[in-house]
């Protein structure tokens, strides 16, 4: 008996480990062999002050024009992506099963009308710094309201599953730029 309990001790040890560190493998993995996407990202209304310390991510082209397909709030759909002419992210269309040899990712559908579909994204939240959080929501507001910066979001995508790598202004990464600006007051 003794010898049993040792042995389930043991095994729950070794899932405790197992989960936690196949997830992170799987993260890993996507953002070694996954494609770079860039997503423009669009203002936001300010966050919730109780969620954390993150930037809380709006994209411009997370409304798709698909008309004359019929959709319903929740249903779980597949993402066609490409990159469009200036090298942007560009959900092409938006099916019910993975598509073979097409870059996709699984996206929850918000809402749907006649003339298209709006997308829940699977990033929607770039954590940072817990003393970098604050200025970098300050800052990205900002650079959002300016229509001379790009903002957009590096998110890796392989086989439907996505990975949010990094929030971009004009190609710098944004706690580059904060670090930056908090150094200079």
């Amino acid at each position: 008996m003794k010898t049993l309990t040792v042995a389930v001790f043991v095994l729950m040890c070794a899932a405790q480990w197992y989960v936690p560190g196949a997830m992170i493998a799987s993260q890993e993995r996507i953002l070694a062999d996954g494609i770079a996407y860039r997503f423009k990202t669009v203002p936001v209304d300010p966050t919730d002050p109780f969620r954390g310390k993150y930037i809380t991510l709006n994209f411009a082209d997370a409304f798709v024009e698909l008309p004359g397909r019929t959709w319903q709030s929740g249903d779980e759909m597949f993402a066609i992506v490409e990159e469009d002419a200036e090298g942007f992210a560009l959900i092409s269309d938006v099916v019910d099963t993975p598509p073979d040899n097409m870059d996709y990712m699984r996206v929850t559908v918000a809402y749907g009308d006649e003339r298209g579909v709006r997308l829940n994204l699977p990033f929607d939240r770039f954590y940072l710094e817990e003393s970098l959080a604050p200025e970098a929501e300050r800052m990205y507001r900002e650079l959002l309201a300016d229509s001379t910066q790009t903002v957009y979001a590096v998110v890796r995508i392989k086989e439907g599953r996505t990975t949010l790598q990094d929030v971009m202004v004009n190609d710098d990464r944004i706690t580059d730029v904060v670090r930056g600006s908090m150094r200079a007051e």
